[in-house]
């Protein structure tokens, strides 16, 4: 039976919704999964208290003057094509991570990561936002949800790796195989 507009629309919306929900889940896998590999990551990676401060430091502030103008561009009709090329720059950030063998090429990674998200993750809020107007409440509960989980998975997922005698690099290959 074909489907006519209004279901069509219906069916669109759910889907979009779910697309971004995952994608809220998977930003807090990785945020989950970073918060507690940074004892992993400071050992294997020799750094020092410092440097851990510049990578934590570094990307936010480069992130925070980025991500202002990823917004007025995602208002003026940019959205879908920073969402997506914000989904590409994660998946690529993740795997500079997972390959990183010293403090420089973290630190790129992480430069990337930090706006790359910004793009990926909040225009994806927003546009979840935007296409149910009526239901923000609702969609709001399900990203705080969705988000929740992935905060909780993302440590389990590291300690699995661990547990399978695997590092955080394992930890980060997986998500961006996921992203």
């Amino acid at each position: 039976m074909p489907l006519n507009g209004k279901n069509r629309t219906a069916r669109n919306v759910v889907l979009l919704t779910f697309t971004f929900l995952v994608i809220e889940l998977l930003d807090e896998l990785v945020d989950g999964v970073r918060g507690a590999a940074w004892p992993l990551i400071r050992n294997d990676l020799h750094l020092s208290y410092v440097q851990v401060g510049m990578l934590l430091t570094i990307p936010n502030t480069i992130s925070s003057l980025i991500e202002p103008i990823l917004g007025i561009l995602g208002d003026i009709g940019y959205r879908r094509q920073l969402i997506l090329g914000g989904g590409i720059a994660f998946a690529i950030s993740l795997l500079l991570v997972s390959f990183s063998q010293n403090f420089s090429l973290l630190l790129a990674a992480f430069v990337l990561f930090y706006p790359a998200s910004g793009a990926f993750v909040s225009l994806s809020q927003a546009t979840l936002m935007d296409i149910e107007p009526t239901r923000h409440q609702q969609n709001m509960a399900r990203w705080t949800l969705a988000g929740s989980v992935g905060n909780v998975i993302g440590p389990l997922i590291l300690s699995c790796a661990v547990a399978l005698h695997q590092s955080w690099r394992s930890a980060f290959l997986v998500l961006a195989v996921l992203t």
